[in-house]
């Protein structure tokens, strides 16, 4: 293992808050975005060398924000990077292709000096305040993103829909999106864990406090304390990860309070079981620093066998090594699943806090991001981390990624009509049943039955959904979802053609919806024959705009 600082004025100097690096890539780099306080989005390209040097070079400025970025993130296919900023905004960027239109004006003087070009395909719009985190879906369809102003949205990135998660009582500070596209994760500083399933949005677990595992005759014996720090740490990211099988959630910010006031707590970062949400399965004591970020390396690895004649224990019931890096505020922590303790500590690299950490897809190189504008580079040779982990399963999924990616590279060739087409196709995989979330429905913190609900929201403000607004409860969390469809030549006006300016519940009725609805008086409802129907207010959503028929 290697550590190094190169000498880069990342965002001139400027507190560097977010990394990523791309996951789906036939480059003999990798390439690297940043974002930072100076409102720039970069992109890098990083290249180890066989020496356990690294190579950085500056490949494209993305300017389209105007505050701080806080988070930045690459799709999973590769084609998409994602960013979003202290305005509310997100926008989803792709990679000026060759056979994209010449931009309108001729190139910036940035992109003159630019290795790559990047066009801004979507600008997401529905926070009231910053956004802090973000997570993309398994199959780059949907993002998921945590917010300043105590909500969670996910959102349809082609349609530009949104669904408001609205539980939280505090900044959304982490999102992940479960690898099996089962369950969605938040944290907030509520001192809250929340799991919401992916298909309904349904709210799964709240977990806030849970019973230690000490000895009978120790003072915390049966008694609940709380998981996570409170809001008067000092960060701005709480960013959970689940593992990339999916069967470990792992949450940092974790805590260990004693009873008496007098004594010293303890910052821990907790790992959760899939299978059972309620209390956290591990604690790993961080020593005197609490921790703001998790992220676990892409590969899987080989369990560790010292003696060969004998069956190699693990702390977890899995056949590999899932292997995970844990930034406090000052230093990064290397654990695995085979073992409770770290087997890597590093310290001593920045001269302020920690933001954010990004593995390689290869899993020989870790990227630490700080607030003291400098980036370190933490390198492993061949072979040290372990050998790498192969199944049928792992093969198997492998080729999927692949399938997926070169849709995706397909689709944003085309236009934004057949981007938003193309790419609701690639929704349909199969979703794990509810049976597989046993031990996620019976909790220590009960799930109340008066949860806010999920609401769902078209991506385009025109008369139907003003029309809409006009006729729900103002204490509602509908709002009007904004989104902007810009074209390769950066138009800001949105595409007329795309039918996805229409609400969720006209587009599943099943049929045209007609002005001409029977009286409610008329209608006899099975066993209710001699009384009369309640009168209801009924709402007609017509989309002037759109000379379209409704496709059900």
């Amino acid at each position: 293992m290697r550590c190094t600082i190169p000498e880069i004025s990342w965002h001139n100097r400027d507190p560097v808050l977010s990394i990523d690096i791309q996951t789906q890539t036939d480059e003999p780099f990798y390439r690297l975005a940043s974002g930072g306080t100076d409102s720039h989005v970069l992109i890098w390209h990083v290249t180890p060398n066989e020496d356990g040097t690294t190579s950085i070079e500056f490949a494209s400025d993305l300017v389209r924000h105007q505050k701080a970025v806080n988070a930045v993130r690459f799709s999973p296919c590769g084609s998409f990077l994602a960013s979003g900023d202290d305005e509310s905004a997100i926008i989803i960027w792709k990679k000026r292709l060759e056979s994209d239109a010449p931009e309108l004006g001729g190139p910036s003087e940035s992109e003159v000096v630019s290795k790559e070009s990047w066009l801004v395909m979507k600008i997401l719009r529905g926070h009231l305040e910053d956004v802090y985190d973000l997570c993309w879906s398994p199959d780059s369809t949907s993002l998921i993103s945590g917010s300043v102003d105590n909500t969670a949205i996910v959102w349809d990135v082609a349609k530009g829909t949104r669904s408001i998660l609205g539980d939280h009582k505090g900044f959304v500070q982490g999102v992940a999106w479960d690898p099996k596209n089962d369950c969605l994760a938040t944290l907030s500083s509520d001192r809250k864990l929340r799991v919401f399933q992916s298909s309904s949005k349904k709210l799964l677990a709240r977990v806030g406090k849970a019973p230690l595992p000490v000895p009978k005759d120790h003072e915390l014996n049966g008694k609940k304390i709380n998981l996570f720090h409170d809001d008067t740490i000092q960060t701005f990211f709480r960013r959970l990860t689940f593992s990339p099988d999916g069967e470990l959630l792992i949450v940092p910010s974790g805590v260990i309070e004693p009873q008496e006031t007098s004594k010293k707590i303890t910052s821990t970062t907790l790992v959760f079981s899939r299978k059972l949400l309620s209390r956290p399965v591990c604690y790993l004591p961080s020593l005197d620093q609490y921790s703001v970020c998790v992220k676990c390396c892409p590969v899987l690895f080989e369990l560790r066998n010292i003696d060969p004649s004998t069956k190699p224990e693990s702390m977890f019931l899995l056949p590999y090594r899932v292997i995970f890096a844990v930034a406090t505020a000052s230093a990064v922590v290397l654990y695995d699943t085979q073992q409770p303790m770290p087997f890597g500590y590093v310290s001593n690299l920045h001269y302020t806090r920690l933001t954010d950490l990004a593995w390689s897809p290869k899993g020989d190189l870790l990227m630490v991001s700080s607030t003291d504008g400098y980036c370190s580079i933490i390198t492993f040779a061949p072979g040290e981390l372990g050998i790498p982990y192969e199944s049928n399963e792992q093969t198997k999924t492998s080729n999927e990624n692949s399938e997926t990616a070169q849709a995706e590279v397909a689709c944003s060739q085309e236009s934004n009509e057949d981007l938003a087409s193309t790419q609701s196709n690639l929704a349909n995989i199969d979703l794990t049943k509810d049976d597989d979330f046993e031990g996620i429905k019976r909790l220590d913190d009960e799930v109340s039955e008066e949860a806010p609900a999920v609401t769902k929201e078209s991506g385009n403000d025109d008369e139907t959904s003003v029309k809409l607004k006009e006729n729900v409860n103002t204490n509602s969390h509908q709002e009007v979802a904004q989104s902007e469809d810009l074209n390769s030549n950066h138009c800001d006006s949105p595409d007329p053609k795309c039918n996805g300016n229409l609400p969720d519940a006209v587009k599943n009725c099943g049929a045209t919806p007609s002005s001409n609805v029977p009286n409610v008086e008329d209608v006899i409802t099975p066993g209710n024959s001699g009384k009369k129907a309640r009168r209801v207010q009924l709402i007609t959503l017509s989309s002037p705009k759109s000379k379209k028929k409704l496709q059900c």
